[in-house]
């Protein structure tokens, strides 16, 4: 069970389809990702450090890594804004992440935004607003946005990034994997 607070301890993934996995080098080097911030004004400013740390050890093409953090302060920054009411406890958001490989030698992030209030309707005056979806989708694959998977209170935004090469061999791929183009090649 997670423990609350500002938990950013890197854990290898435990699911039946990871432990299927963890014969493949480049999928067991790949520890997830879980975060539960407060819901305030500098939470998306903690969640853009730790999943842009997250995504660098994991040696992300910096790119799509800046894509990917970009999308997931936007989700964080929605979930405060739309998710609390004054009177509503707990006001955390929750981000977790994963890299899972993909067919091809490939790998993608996929990371999920959670909060644990009530929609609320935007405001009346909501001129240069409902920019945060568009964007989120423009940065990555896919962005699903619904009930929690728990189906209790709450939101969840499934970010899941377009995919890129798995890890160099230098870093303990395997062999048929693709070097990504700034990889630096002995001569």
């Amino acid at each position: 069970m997670r423990q609350p607070g500002n938990d950013d301890t890197l854990r290898p993934d435990t699911s039946p389809r990871d432990r299927r996995h963890r014969k493949d080098p480049a999928v067991r080097a790949r520890p997830a990702l879980y975060l539960q911030l407060p819901a305030d004004p500098i939470a998306p400013s903690v969640a853009r450090h730790r999943v842009r740390r997250w995504l660098t050890g994991s040696c992300w093409p910096p790119g799509q890594q800046e894509d990917i953090v970009l999308a997931v302060s936007e989700a964080v920054s929605n979930a405060i804004e739309h998710a609390y009411r004054d009177d509503q406890l707990p006001e955390v958001v929750d981000i977790s992440g994963e890299i899972e490989a993909v067919p091809g030698g490939q790998r993608r992030v996929t990371v999920i935004v959670r909060d644990h209030g009530r929609w609320r309707p935007p405001p009346i005056d909501d001129e240069n607003r409902r920019r945060g979806i568009p964007l989120m989708r423009a940065c990555v694959d896919t962005v699903t946005i619904g009930q929690p998977d728990d189906n209790r209170v709450g939101t969840s935004v499934v970010l899941r990034s377009r995919v890129v090469p798995s890890l160099p061999r230098a870093l303990g791929a395997g062999d048929n994997d693709i070097n990504p183009p700034d990889a630096a090649t002995a001569t």
